[in-house]
């Protein structure tokens, strides 16, 4: 249950490894994001008859200062629902500033609370130096503070989130992939993106959606087997928000459904 739980905690993530597709960040503008968005998923797991809400997570984006620069300034934040907190409790909080300029990442922190696990996570992007400076923490495993070596274009989760909808989608072609990586923890995950073209898609509770769907290589091991990738569907409008997300587990499948959203720069037309 536990590995369930955790892909929960990271499906609305999953689809903020592909940003780099364009090189790097802040290329395209207008951008399709606005500080006082606010996006909410219902998180589903799905195992034949049974189709039920475990959690739901809720993505806000606002402005500020950062040591004297512009930035923007992104909180994630995943809950178990109520039912579900007597068999296991969950929160998750993942926060990320990154550059309002150039959408570089500046700083990462992560609160985890899975059912007694607790582990935390707090960067610090050193560019001219090419190193994530790291404290890291694990209940189960003690304090580690380490440098974590920095890629072109790298970054965490939440801020790439944002990343990704800046690719010019509308001119991508099918088929076309990329290979990217992320951090997280005290590790660097790299993956692959593969676009699969514009579909028509029928979203949990809003209707019928214009989307633009993406596949999402994952690595072989606990809560994966084989070639069984993460699916991606986004907004094909001028928003490009996130409205779908499967990862296949070992038993079912967990499904993210954008539930709500607010405060976005373009009305939403993705609706048929």
């Amino acid at each position: 249950m536990k590995r369930i739980l955790l892909i929960l905690s990271l499906l609305t993530l999953s689809l903020s490894v592909s940003a780099q597709g364009r090189g790097c960040f802040g290329k395209s503008r207008p951008l399709p994001f606005k500080a006082g968005e606010k996006l909410r998923f219902s998180l589903m797991y799905k195992w034949g008859a049974v189709n039920t809400e475990v959690a739901w997570a809720d993505i806000k984006l606002d402005s500020l200062s950062y040591e004297g620069k512009s930035a923007y300034h992104t909180q994630l934040k995943v809950q178990s629902a109520p039912f579900f907190d007597v068999f296991f409790k969950m929160r998750e909080d993942f926060q990320s500033w990154f550059s309002t300029d150039d959408l570089l990442p500046l700083k990462f922190t992560r609160d985890t609370y899975e059912g007694g696990y607790v582990a935390t996570n707090l960067f610090y992007y050193d560019w001219p130096s090419r190193v994530i400076h790291a404290d890291i923490n694990f209940e189960s495993r003690g304090r580690q503070v380490l440098d974590i070596p920095l890629k072109d274009c790298a970054s965490d989760l939440p801020s790439l989130i944002y990343s990704l909808r800046t690719l010019d989608m509308a001119s991508m072609v099918r088929g076309h992939a990329t290979k990217l990586s992320f951090a997280i923890d005290d590790s660097v995950f790299d993956v692959k993106l593969t676009f699969k073209g514009k579909e028509k898609l029928r979203v949990r509770k809003m209707g019928k959606m214009n989307t633009y769907h993406f596949s999402c290589s994952v690595v072989s091991g606990a809560m994966f087997e084989g070639d069984q990738e993460i699916q991606i569907w986004f907004s094909a409008d001028d928003n490009r928000i996130p409205v779908a997300i499967m990862a296949p587990l070992r038993v079912g499948a967990v499904w993210a459904w954008i539930k709500s959203y607010s405060g976005l720069p373009y009305p939403f037309s993705a609706r048929i």
